[in-house]
């Protein structure tokens, strides 16, 4: 009976490995008008609770009213989707820019963004589902948000300091 769960496993882990690997070229063969096209639109109210959202991370909005000013899970659902294409739109700029490359360390800070804007979307989501107070989601919420922006700000550094040919494409697509 082990070596028959070894096997599985381990077939499991091969199909698993090939799986990521042709979604993984599928994504970095992508261009740039199929990743916008992938973006959710800004029709959810973000800049309401930003000031100039791509430039800066100053969230205006409390965290009390930050749940109607972004349009509720709408809003924290389109960050949700927005955050991994951001990633691959940093990514392109990284592969596809100028002549000087992009800091690894920028980019890291990127994924690192994007991975706590999910998580606190995913928080702030189960929290309103979930519990009898809305402030807890709202926090959530609020968290969320900082996060998207500071990873749009540092989105747009990307563009502006590394790809110069892509940042008006950038400034278009958002």
């Amino acid at each position: 009976m082990l070596p028959l769960v070894q096997v599985l496993l381990t077939a499991f882990a091969l199909a698993y490995a090939g799986y990521w690997r042709k979604n993984h070229s599928k994504r970095r063969s992508e261009t740039w008008d199929e990743l916008v096209a992938k973006l959710r639109p800004n029709d959810w109210g973000y800049e309401n609770v930003t000031e100039r959202y791509l430039y800066s991370d100053k969230i205006v909005a409390t965290p009390e009213n930050v749940w109607e000013r972004i349009s509720g899970a709408r809003g924290l659902w389109a960050m949700y989707c927005n955050a991994s294409i951001l990633v691959q739109l940093a990514d392109y700029a990284a592969e596809h820019g100028g002549a000087e490359g992009v800091p690894e360390e920028l980019l890291e800070s990127i994924r690192t963004d994007a991975f706590h804007t999910r998580i606190s979307v995913l928080m702030a989501l189960a929290q309103h589902v979930f519990s009898r107070s809305s402030i807890a989601s709202s926090v959530s919420a609020h968290r969320a948000t900082m996060t998207y922006s500071a990873l749009l700000r540092r989105l747009t550094a990307v563009f502006q300091d590394h790809s110069a040919v892509l940042f008006p494409r950038f400034l278009d697509a958002m």
